[in-house]
């Protein structure tokens, strides 16, 4: 069997290949995660988390569901999943089908989901920097939102390609998983146990060793960038980078992509560098950006 290639080995050697051009930013050895804490948040409202719980067993599921569905999976009693069920149809969240008497996410919901990304500044902080590095690269560019163990899709440009026909603002992904994952693990706070548990339940299309893995890790730790060739998806190279707080908690993933053929040999390296540039403006601005 052939050999994976472990295309994050080559990423500083791709940095340094352009003759004339410096690294435009830098990324020193993490001193540690900042642990921003939450305070005190105060006494739970059982009505409102039950109803969280409701829209969030909608949300995951691939297909509408039956109130008793959602009570079960909810963990919560028939009648009371109906009666917050209702309610949410109501107010417009939710929509119900007569027919099969089922319920769904209703479109409505994604107006809150775009007041809460014009709200955040990243409509008007993160995008024109990924619309520079899409137009001046031809590579899609994707910013994702860190949740722990995974990374949630705050906006993408380059609408003439994708790498995953099923990708959309909004959609959650398992963290290790190409470049932005190997990214995660580098800057994340997880540890190896928690890396490798993570990476045994992920599908790649030339899916690594962990070792080989770790070593990508260790490699984007030390460059700050992290490249998959075609090893994530058939024919696709993604180029990584982090976005960092003041702290040095991983908040955001900046990732391009394009075709292997046209994002391979010297085109890597001022790529690289232009990522690692939008990054480091949205660094320096993450206190005007609302995450939370």
């Amino acid at each position: 069997m052939d050999r994976l290639p472990r295309a994050g080995l080559t990423v500083c050697a791709l940095q340094a290949q352009s003759l004339e051009t410096k690294p435009t930013s830098a990324i020193p050895r993490r001193a540690g995660a900042g642990d921003p804490g939450r305070g005190n948040s105060g006494k739970p409202v059982g009505a409102v988390v039950a109803a969280a719980r409701v829209l969030r067993t909608l949300h995951a599921s691939e297909r509408p569901l039956h109130a008793s569905e959602v009570a079960r999976a909810a963990g919560l009693h028939r009648g009371t999943a109906y009666n917050i069920l209702r309610t949410l149809y109501a107010e417009g969240f939710i929509g119900y089908d007569e027919a099969t008497r089922s319920y769904a996410v209703s479109l409505h919901i994604l107006e809150l989901a775009h007041g809460v990304l014009r709200r955040s500044g990243l409509m008007d902080l993160a995008r024109p920097l990924m619309h520079a590095v899409s137009d001046a690269h031809g590579v899609s560019v994707y910013l994702s939102k860190v949740l722990g163990p995974s990374s949630l899709l705050l906006d993408w440009v380059g609408a003439a390609f994708r790498t995953d026909l099923s990708v959309t603002v909004g959609r959650q992904y398992p963290g290790p998983a190409g470049a932005s994952g190997v990214i995660m693990g580098a800057f994340g706070s997880g540890d190896d146990t928690e890396l490798e548990a993570l990476f045994s339940e992920v599908a790649w299309y030339r899916k690594p060793s962990f070792a080989d893995f770790l070593a990508r890790v260790r490699e984007a730790r030390h460059c700050g960038v992290a490249v998959d060739q075609g090893t994530m998806f058939q024919g696709i190279t993604q180029v990584s980078v982090p976005v960092l707080s003041p702290s040095w908690e991983l908040l955001l993933v900046l990732t391009a992509a394009g075709h292997a053929h046209d994002v391979a040999g010297d085109v890597v390296g001022p790529l690289s560098r232009a990522l690692q540039a939008a990054a480091a403006r949205l660094s320096e601005s993450v206190h005007l950006l609302r995450l939370g």
